[in-house]
């Protein structure tokens, strides 16, 4: 069904973001679709959907999966409900705040005929177009989360200004007069006088189980199931989530933090692929943090444990441990980046262990000439092939190395800082297992002053230049950011057992790694092949030009 992968980017985004509701389906990839709406909602929903029904000349199918509408009258109800089939989900809009908020949009639901009636509150607002969270509003655990997870503001005017939204989001939440209001609901596999006689024997209380929850019935009963084995605590009555639908591009995963009502703090994390490219990410990051805690018998409190990697209604879905906090990104200052530094630099030493070194005949054609190869057929066109030899050159003179578990995508975004002060590291999807040390260190090191630089705090894009030029601030020691990065490093490297040698030829690789993926960006962009200038424009490419110069001066 994925035709998806032949658009562009920018349309690609754009259509799958305007269809993330479907992950509060049970099946988010329906058969048969009908639609009654127009514009960019249709056209998503086709992207979605095997075959979609005319809601005109199918008006008496009854074998649709999925049935889409924008605030519909009782009419649109009714059509609804006749065109799906038993069991069949209906996803509805509603944009009035004169509609009796949740609970009248549910009152005309079951009216209806719908059962297992679900409303969600899609946050920012009012645009739908690109939500980055899907609020149960029933759900008083993962609504406390919502409200007050967010990151500590940084000056007295933004606390204050923080304060009066979370104020006014919890008294729209508390009249019902949040809009738009999204509504999932369910055609009964049975006739309603069946389930009302059934409702005395125990229906009713095995829906309230699952009232609020994105995932399905036969996952929420598993994850009940499971819920002491996994060392979470008494089994909760009921469950809820709160589904989390962010990231700049379309192969951003959709992840869904499940909670024991009404605990506001998160217990699992099921992660969901938006589109097929995203599961060997899934997979990867599986498989990676399986064989850490594997290594480390006695647990890595840290990183998430893998509790669960399977594939439910035909979705494959990753289930591992929550961890609460704020991403390190939105509390990084001048003043505090030293401390976080070095807490980051002995986190990725404590990872990293004592293994024994490994000969360059153990790693190289597994982990650096794969990437070499990849640089010179990607960006071959718009560089210097003597950098090219240089490069080569510079890493072959790597001699033996341990090899350590890579992140590799160790930025401070991705660095969870508790309330007790701890780092918890999230996003293994582009792990290596058996990688080689303080590439994530590096990483981390570099973007750490992009951000205290302020590159990533501004509006529009960043050119390469600009990089370049804050890079070439923290490659010299003289300079503040520049001595925490030649501190870090060398901590990292006495702890590990490197010398500083190796570490300009490996400052190197970091950006030969990082530049694949901005290529397989630019590729997407275009749905083909980049074209120069499109190359030239990629940051790690400049990166990769100013630490070559560099590294280039001090051999």
């Amino acid at each position: 069904m994925d035709t998806t992968s032949q658009l562009g980017e920018e349309v690609r985004n754009r259509l799958l973001r305007r269809v993330d509701w479907r992950f509060l389906l049970p099946t988010p990839e329906p058969n048969t679709t009908i639609c009654f709406a127009h514009g960019l909602l249709r056209r998503a929903v086709r992207l979605i959907s095997d075959r979609m029904a005319d809601e005109k000349l199918d008006s008496t199918s009854t074998d649709c999966d999925l049935a889409v509408a924008i605030s519909p009258n009782r009419a649109t109800l009714r059509d609804c409900w006749s065109a799906l089939r038993p069991g069949g989900s209906c996803y509805t809009e509603w944009y009035s705040p004169l509609g009796g908020g949740p609970n009248g949009v549910r009152r005309r639901l079951e009216a209806a005929g719908f059962a297992d009636v679900k409303c969600y509150w899609p946050w920012p607002w009012p645009c739908l177009s690109r939500p980055r969270y899907w609020l149960p509003l029933q759900a008083q655990g993962a609504i406390r989360h919502f409200l007050f997870s967010r990151p500590p503001a940084p000056t007295s005017v933004r606390r204050v200004a923080a304060a009066g939204l979370k104020a006014l989001w919890r008294a729209m939440l508390r009249l019902g007069l949040t809009v738009p209001i999204c509504a999932v609901a369910r055609k009964p596999a049975v006739s309603v006088n069946h389930r009302l006689s059934t409702a005395s024997r125990g229906a009713s209380s095995s829906h309230s189980r699952s009232s609020n929850s994105v995932v399905g019935p036969d996952l929420l009963d598993m994850i009940r199931a499971q819920w002491r084995t996994w060392g979470l605590g008494s089994t909760p009555d009921r469950l809820s989530s709160l589904v989390l639908t962010g990231g700049p591009r379309s192969v951003g995963k959709v992840v869904s933090l499940v909670f024991a009502e009404p605990d506001p703090c998160p217990r699992l994390a099921v992660k969901m692929p938006r589109v097929p490219e995203s599961v060997p990410g899934l997979i990867r990051e599986a498989t990676t943090l399986r064989s850490i805690h594997t290594r480390h018998s006695t647990g890595v409190k840290a990183i998430p444990r893998i509790l669960f990697c399977q594939e439910q209604a035909s979705l494959l879905t990753v289930g591992e441990t929550a961890f609460t906090g704020w991403p390190m990104s939105t509390l990084l200052r001048p003043e505090n980046c030293r401390d976080f530094a070095l807490k980051v630099t002995d986190w990725l030493a404590q990872l990293a262990g004592s293994a024994a070194p490994r000969p360059p005949t153990a790693w190289w054609n597994r982990l650096i000439e794969p990437v070499l190869t990849e640089f010179e057929e990607s960006f071959g066109s718009v560089v210097d092939s003597g950098m090219l030899r240089d490069t080569r050159d510079r890493l072959a003179t790597l001699g033996a190395l341990p090899l350590v578990c890579e992140q590799r995508d160790f930025g401070p975004w991705n660095v969870l800082v508790t309330a007790d002060q701890e780092l918890a590291v999230l996003d293994w999807e582009s792990s290596e297992p058996e990688g080689l040390p303080a590439l994530d260190l590096i990483y981390f090191l570099s973007y750490l002053v992009f951000l205290v630089d302020g590159l990533f705090r501004r509006s529009g894009a960043i050119g390469p230049d600009r990089f370049r030029e804050s890079y070439r601030t923290v490659l010299d020691p003289s300079t503040f950011l520049g001595s925490v990065r030649s501190e870090c490093l060398a901590r990292y490297a006495s702890h590990v057992g490197l010398d500083s040698d190796v570490l300009g030829p490996l400052g190197l690789l970091v950006w030969l790694i990082h530049s694949r993926s901005k290529y397989k960006h630019f590729a997407a962009d275009v749905a083909g092949r980049p074209g120069r200038e499109v190359l030239r424009r990629s940051p790690f490419l400049s990166l990769w030009q100013e630490e070559l110069r560099n590294d280039v001066r001090h051999f």
